[in-house]
């Protein structure tokens, strides 16, 4: 585990991908005022039609294996508060307030813990497949958008 307080408004810790079922987990606080929101992009503001950009993608959460249900449980309910449901096909999914972001996991007695898919909606075409992609190394999967 690592810990990082250097910087007065931005904390943050780590764990290891050895104590977190193969993937790192960051947890970050911060000081800084957040009741603000954030700049718009002024050149944009006085163009004829111009409207908001619609972001090419949102990463929606992440899908990992988990051997137990109890070590899932135990890493996203106990340790790190994860609000827990269930799905109809048994993935477990732990959310946190204030976030529409999710980790879903699927258990699996004989696969190797850890990451399976980054999960995204897009309103627009990604040129993304299912498969590992070849720069970032990781695999993506689309969902559809709300």
């Amino acid at each position: 585990m690592g810990y990082d307080d250097s910087d007065p408004e931005w904390k943050e810790a780590f764990l290891h991908p050895r104590q977190a079922q193969g993937i790192v987990v960051q947890f970050a606080e911060t000081s800084a005022d957040s009741s603000s929101p954030p700049p718009r992009d002024e050149s944009r503001r006085h163009l004829p039609g111009a409207r908001e950009p619609v972001p090419a993608i949102t990463v929606l959460g992440l899908r990992l294996s988990a051997r137990s249900r109890e070590r899932a449980r135990t890493q996203w309910g106990a340790v790190l508060q994860g609000a827990r449901a269930e799905r109809a096909d048994g993935t477990l999914v732990y959310r946190w307030p204030g976030s529409f972001m999710y980790v879903a996991i699927e258990i699996d007695p004989v696969r190797d813990e850890g990451p399976l898919w980054i999960e995204y909606s897009s309103r627009r075409a990604v040129p993304l497949t299912d498969d590992l992609h070849p720069v970032l190394g990781a695999v993506f999967k689309r969902r559809p958008a709300d």
